[in-house]
């Protein structure tokens, strides 16, 4: 009995003793220096200049622009072979160990992606510490200076900056949704290439220097700029952080060769079924001179049906898409009937176009199938050998494209009726 009852025992402590241990490998938070954003430029003294911003302890409560001490983070610059080679080096000045598992944003810098990305793309992929989910933002100058014209005045905490800004594409329409897994897969795909987000420092410091000298609005045909109309950088607006991002960075597997406006992206947005809402201008069609503002949306994910004629690609396209009324500035009845429908129609034919312009870029200016036609493609083949003698990439500058977009307006906001329905039923009644 008593053996049995030393054997319980002794059982019990076999169980408890583990659970009561600590991790041996345990490393405490305030041990550990978390990277939030990392910079990629091209070095003087080695072939990488890496930045680090590390968020500071009880940023949350005393952090937030006062100042470059008051910043929520702290920033580290070095030069190095390699991206883990970096982390050394800072590690050797830095109080704490450096961690990248909590990373919100990558950035390269436009020299750097024009040369490739690949090696540095296969370093994180086979890090633990990088997020896929992380973005990935192409600096149109360098990535040290983008990082450095981050200032967030709205929120104290910087992750929190990062976590909101790049979310931006799902009410604006300005910038691509991006993720670091997404980029990686597109970039070694035989079915599509990848974009990123285009970012810079804005170039005005006061607004007597305003101009729109680098906006695209006479590329598109506009005798002033829409919204849209610029590249990250060029955006006449002061207050806030004077990091930018507007437009994409367009690739060819892990090489950058062109850049696209806001415009086009959210085109790009449209044909790729990322696209949320966002606010469109479109002329009115009854009266010149006057837009109608529209809040659009998508109602339901593109078809895209892909044919091969004759060797050749040839894509079909169908959006169905709705929209509130948002500003009628003729103050024509949009509203309902015969007037709605030729609204609805001017719409679509607006969209048509643009969208026509977006796609005949992707072929001739930069011969690039971002928008991942390809997949579509692929199931035309019965086997993966045909489908890679088939070549797709180099076969998408002969690519032709129809485009059919559905449009009908929701509804017409707080104002049932136009001003000018409203006067002719008065001076009928009057009659």
């Amino acid at each position: 009995m008593a053996k049995g009852k030393l054997l319980v025992i002794f059982l019990m402590l076999a169980i408890i003793c583990p659970v009561m241990t600590s991790c041996f490998d345990a490393k405490e938070v305030d041990d550990m220096g978390f990277v939030i954003a990392l910079g990629l430029d091209k070095g003087k003294t080695n072939a990488l200049r890496m930045t680090l911003q590390i968020a500071k302890p009880m940023a949350g409560e005393n952090g937030g622009g006062g100042g470059k001490d008051d910043l929520p983070y702290a920033q580290f610059s070095v030069e190095a072979p390699s991206i883990f080679s970096g982390l050394n080096m800072i590690n050797t000045s830095a109080s704490k160990q450096i961690s990248l598992t909590h990373i919100k944003v990558v950035v390269f810098s436009s020299e750097l992606a024009r040369e490739g990305l690949g090696p540095y793309l296969h370093a994180m992929v086979r890090g633990r510490e990088f997020r896929p989910n992380m973005p990935i933002v192409v600096a149109r100058n360098s990535a040290e200076e983008y990082l450095e014209s981050v200032d967030p005045k709205l929120v104290v905490n910087a992750t929190k900056y990062y976590e909101l800004v790049y979310q931006s594409y799902k009410y604006t329409g300005l910038i691509p949704k991006v993720e670091f897994h997404d980029f990686y897969l597109s970039s070694e795909s035989l079915c599509k290439n990848p974009v990123a987000i285009l970012g810079n420092t804005a170039k005005f410091q006061s607004v007597e220097e305003f101009d729109l000298k680098d906006s695209t609005y006479l590329e598109h045909g506009r005798s002033e700029p829409f919204e849209g109309d610029f590249y990250a950088g060029d955006i006449p607006a002061l207050g806030g952080s004077r990091s930018e991002n507007i437009g994409l960075a367009v690739f060819d597997g892990d090489r950058m060769v062109g850049e696209l406006d806001g415009t086009n992206t959210t085109l790009h947005l449209l044909c790729t079924g990322d696209f949320v809402h966002s606010y469109w201008n479109i002329p009115d069609p009854l009266s010149e001179g006057h837009y109608v503002l529209l809040d659009i949306k998508q109602s339901r994910k593109p078809r895209h049906h892909v044919e091969i004629v004759e060797g050749k690609p040839v894509i079909h396209l169908t959006f169905n898409l709705e929209g509130d009324l948002l500003s009628v500035q003729s103050t024509i009845d949009y509203e309902a009937g015969d007037n709605s429908m030729i609204l609805e129609s001017a719409v679509e034919s607006y969209i048509i176009d643009q969208l026509l312009q977006y796609l005949d870029k992707t072929v001739n200016e930069f011969q690039s199938d971002i928008c991942g036609f390809g997949t579509h493609a692929r199931g035309l083949f019965t086997t993966w050998a045909e489908w890679e003698a088939y070549q797709w990439k180099s076969k998408y500058k002969e690519a032709t494209f129809t485009v059919d977009v559905n449009f009908k307006v929701r509804r017409p906001g707080l104002i049932l009726r136009s001003k000018s329905s409203v006067t002719s039923e008065s001076g009928s009644d009057t009659q």
